[in-house]
């Protein structure tokens, strides 16, 4: 994978049992700036719980319990969340195999709550848009319901998977807001949707899903997953990849993902972040097939047809892909130098409403979504305008199967 230094065995098991005990991590009083009231914030909680793969549990007004348990490490845990219209807290209730005592834990569970904190202050700020679920995502142990609402509000019917995928594993990253850079309209959404496909048509447990969303996917950050996903990999299993935000053109032609803490015109700079790089290691991964949907353009063009910066029009036309790799299949939204749209209507981008609209009918190779998928993007681009055409470009053996 990426160029750093590859971490000791004895580490990668520590990230995810914990380590030395530390003290509990409680959210003491997190402040909700939003204007929203109670039922909001009770909904943005319950999403946030269901993204990360807790499961809630309403016990009164203000009050929810949350709960996680892998089954493949033992793992459980069980939380506490009170709110009101201004403040939510978090707080330890039990837990099995974090060697709980004392009021100290094992590391990996402040991981969760940490990682639980983020999504529910995500989902706040979505209702603050007035573009979180009007229905709240339910979730059980037994089962997810078939028909799911993505952040967008738009309901898509997920397949249920038959089997369970435990030695398959997803990278999904969605950038919509930028530190240094234009947004990318819904790049959020498109990612929580494919995380639900991927855990509910493809069937892979959400804790095979690692989801990088807007800040929490920064340089460090992406690098850091794209290496734990090459210690994840198994032979028997797929690896899933999914991108929605900016794909920059640098100034040598090279193609590169922007992650959220970079500016464009910098982005030479990392090489570890530069297209052909990441799909020459990820065709290295020691397993069975590795599936990657870019929901980018490379024209160095914002969504509103803005240049990301100075200079780039000279490199518009970005270097060809190579792929020699057979274990490598690969979906694009579209050539190098064609616009990726948003689609507003859906609160999607365009590529992925119709990518994920056409797998989520269980079809399993995207030979057989690909004519359909390529025609819907085509026209639907150029009814918003000639300038945005896009037509969506698949490489490697399109006959794989899914899953």
């Amino acid at each position: 994978m990426f160029k750093i230094m590859i971490l000791p065995l004895f580490f990668i098991t520590l990230l995810f049992h914990g380590c030395d005990a530390i003290p509990v991590l409680n959210v003491k009083n997190e402040p909700i700036k939003y204007r929203l009231d109670t039922s909001k914030v009770k909904q943005a909680i319950e999403n946030g719980i269901t993204e990360k793969g807790w499961v809630s549990k309403a016990i009164r007004a203000g009050e929810i319990e949350a709960t996680i348990g892998h089954n493949n490490t033992k793992l459980f845990a069980k939380v506490k969340i009170t709110y009101d219209d201004r403040t939510y807290n978090i707080n330890y209730l039990d837990s099995r195999n974090f060697h709980y005592k004392d009021g100290k834990i094992d590391t990996q569970y402040n991981t969760w709550v940490s990682n639980l904190r983020k999504s529910i202050n995500y989902f706040l700020y979505k209702s603050s848009q007035g573009i979180v679920p009007v229905k709240s995502i339910e979730n059980s142990v037994e089962q997810m319901q078939e028909a799911s609402t993505s952040t967008s509000g738009y309901i898509y019917n997920f397949h249920q998977a038959t089997t369970i995928q435990v030695d398959s594993f997803a990278l999904i990253i969605g950038i919509s807001r930028y530190k240094q850079n234009t947004p990318v309209e819904y790049a959020d959404a498109s990612a929580l949707a494919f995380a639900e496909l991927a855990n509910k048509t493809f069937g892979l447990p959400k804790e095979n899903i690692i989801t990088l969303i807007n800040d929490e996917a920064t340089s460090g950050q992406i690098k850091a997953k794209f290496e734990m996903i090459k210690e994840l990999a198994e032979k028997s299993g797929n690896i899933y990849i999914y991108y929605a935000g900016h794909g920059v053109p640098g100034k040598n032609g090279d193609a590169y993902i922007l992650p959220y803490d970079m500016s464009a015109d910098a982005i030479y700079l990392e090489e570890n972040l530069k297209i052909d790089t990441i799909y020459k290691k990820l065709a290295t991964l020691n397993t069975n097939k590795v599936f990657v949907f870019m929901d980018s353009c490379f024209s160095g063009r914002d969504d509103k047809g803005g240049l990301l910066y100075r200079g780039v029009a000279p490199v518009l036309k970005t270097k060809k892909i190579s792929l020699n790799e057979k274990k490598l299949v690969l979906l694009t939204a579209g050539k190098s130098t064609d616009f990726a749209n948003d689609f507003k209507d859906k609160g999607q981008r365009m590529f992925s409403y119709y990518l994920i609209n056409e797998l989520s009918s269980g079809k399993k190779s995207l030979n057989e979504i690909y004519p359909e998928l390529k025609r819907k993007v085509k026209r639907a681009s150029i009814l918003k305008g000639l300038g945005y055409k896009q037509i969506p470009q698949i490489y490697g053996d399109s006959k794989s199967k899914l899953y």
